[in-house]
């Protein structure tokens, strides 16, 4: 393991942070907003994709030119993670999947990835590893996608002991799969089930925060070896959340509470859809509460966590029946505990 450095996160665009950064899932919800920051200070970016180049675009204009450099790469080929990871002093892993299909199983991207990357990292000296894990995962959850981000961790921890693995809740910003995804199930499906939304609860973290956060990691190397959970500032059930959603785009109720088998069996027709915005795993996810026990766990970063009523309006806007210029004289209020 390399000796431990110390970056300058406080210069700019121009300047020389010290960090040469890999970033897995750079293309991602959360990775956008990492790179940007990253960028921001003065970084040296290193961005793997896999697919077509031009979802590496938009993150060019993140840092000065010639700090961002993409490398097509397949995770499947150890050759092509020590490449990508040649040289850099902070790897950060954001990579993971929403859904399994024939071609990706939730292990093969949240356990065996994970697994090669941190013997990869160690083996390289690689001096910070920031492992991305979910808030509730677990070895027993009924979840496939929360068990495999359990086991990530476990197979992080016993490669590369140093690694700091953050949890966050549910993210919610711009380009989610969270809210959106309330907002165009409500206006695509003639009803969505739920399961449990009346007792469920949630405490949703907005995506920058928590890109917040990965910086505040980078900054103190005593975030080494620790676990990080992160969570919003407030506690909601996940009824209130679909409420706030469909009052906020003028869509009237058409949410319901179903039994767990009948939600189990719709979903099982809408996940053989691509890219399916609702699957068994995810109602078996939407079932169960994930929140953090105590406080939001962005304490130690000075951070404070944005509550979901002063970003997401502005974003589920465009799911509006009326036109966002006319105004219904109606007032849109935040969901209450």
């Amino acid at each position: 393991m390399a000796a431990t450095v110390s970056f300058n996160m406080h210069g700019g665009r121009s300047s020389v942070s010290g960090i040469k950064a890999t970033v897995f899932g750079c293309t991602g919800f959360l990775g956008s907003y990492v790179v940007t920051r990253l960028g921001k200070i003065g970084s040296t970016v290193v961005l793997p994709y896999r697919g077509d180049e031009i979802y590496t675009r938009k993150l060019k204009p993140m840092g000065d030119l010639g700090q961002m450099n993409t490398f097509r790469m397949s995770i499947r080929k150890p050759e092509d993670i020590e490449r990508a990871v040649a040289g850099s002093n902070v790897v950060i892993n954001l990579l993971g999947h929403h859904l399994e299909t024939s071609r990706w199983k939730f292990d093969d991207v949240h356990v065996h990835f994970p697994a090669a990357l941190a013997e990869i990292c160690k083996a390289q000296g690689v001096d910070r590893f920031i492992h991305m894990s979910a808030l509730g995962s677990s070895e027993n959850s009924p979840s496939k996608w929360l068990a495999s981000k359990a086991k990530g961790e476990v197979v992080v921890r016993e490669s590369f002991p140093g690694a700091t693995i953050i949890r966050p809740s549910t993210m919610f910003g711009d380009e989610d799969r969270f809210l959106n995804r309330m907002a165009k199930l409500s206006q695509t499906l003639p009803f969505v089930p739920l399961v449990n939304a009346d007792t469920t609860r949630y405490q949703p973290v907005y995506v920058d925060d928590v890109a917040a956060a990965i910086m505040g990691v980078l900054a103190d190397p005593s975030f080494k070896g620790q676990t990080i959970d992160l969570a919003g500032p407030k506690v909601y059930t996940f009824e209130q959340l679909v409420d706030f959603v469909l009052k906020t785009i003028d869509e009237p109720p058409n949410a319901f509470n179903v039994p767990l088998p009948v939600g189990m069996l719709l979903a099982r027709v809408m996940e053989v859809l691509p890219d399916a915005w609702i699957t068994r795993d995810l109602l078996l996810r939407q079932s169960q509460d994930i929140v953090r026990l105590e406080g939001t766990g962005f304490e130690p970063f000075e951070i404070f966590p944005t509550p979901i009523e002063e970003i997401a309006a502005r974003y589920l806007l465009r799911f509006r029946k009326t036109p966002m210029l006319v105004d219904d004289g109606k007032v849109i209020k935040a969901p209450t505990v």
